[in-house]
């Protein structure tokens, strides 16, 4: 892929592939800005209970995605081909610019169930869209190479997205999450309730595990993405960070 300004600055077709709901929320900024630039960003979630579609549901239209959610099962999922096919189709039918999905880096020490089996599914059924896989099956949709992968939240990034422009709307999706909110907002050790106490104006008032779960949470995510600016190496305010799977190849160096 060769890097012009005008790749940079027009809307694309965007696919996140992710695991976990709040993922959407985790690269909203970069799906927001996109779908405001005139490009098209779409999820396709693995995982989600029915409350948490509906929350997911506020939290896309808010954002400007398009979504899916594709039935899978956190405790079995396998990267077996009747799953690849499910996750190939996906690709070949959206043809996406720019894949998102999670860092395989990140999600080797994740505990959450499927992650470290949802990675390898992805990265297989990448590799075999853009193959002449299951055509036979997968009649009328052609090979599909993807140009770019972005790992979301990555242990080692190495690029930024200024969200400034979207952090309102950042913030009202995270907030739509409710069902997720209210797990922040659960009981805790005396000790983290003081360091809250400290950290969250007006925290004593706050008497639901939502309101306390969506003051904790904003906090959190406050301080997440103003820490790469806030090392004074990076000239982003608040910013989503990502690593690019391979080398960028440029026509001339950046600023």
């Amino acid at each position: 892929m060769t890097c012009r300004r005008d790749d940079l600055m027009d809307g694309k077709r965007i696919l996140l592939l992710g695991a976990y709901s709040m993922e959407v929320v985790e690269c909203g900024g970069v799906l927001c800005k996109n779908a405001r630039a005139g490009g098209v960003s779409h999820a396709a979630i693995l995982f989600a209970g029915e409350q948490m579609r509906r929350d997911l549901s506020r939290c896309a239209d808010i954002l400007g995605v398009s979504l899916e959610f594709l039935d899978m099962d956190a405790g079995t999922v396998l990267p077996t081909r009747e799953e690849k096919l499910r996750l190939v189709e996906t690709i070949r039918r959206f043809r996406p610019d720019i894949i998102l999905t999670q860092d395989p880096d990140h999600c080797a020490g994740d505990l959450d169930p499927g992650r470290r089996p949802v990675m390898s599914l992805v990265l297989e059924a990448v590799a075999l869209a853009g193959r002449p896989y299951a055509l036979d099956e997968l009649s009328g949709l052609e090979p599909c190479p993807c140009p770019a992968i972005y790992y979301i939240t990555p242990d080692h990034p190495n690029c930024l997205v200024d969200i400034q422009d979207v952090w309102v709307e950042k913030c009202a999706a995270m907030d739509a999450l409710e069902t997720q909110l209210i797990h922040f907002g659960g009981p805790c050790s005396p000790e983290e309730e003081a360091l809250r106490a400290r950290l969250v104006p007006g925290w004593a008032e706050l008497s639901t595990p939502l309101e306390r779960g969506r003051a904790w949470k904003r906090a959190m995510d406050l301080a997440y993405y103003l820490y790469p600016g806030a090392t004074g190496h990076h000239r982003t305010t608040l910013a989503e960070q990502y690593r690019r799977e391979g080398c960028f190849e440029l026509d001339r160096l950046p600023v």
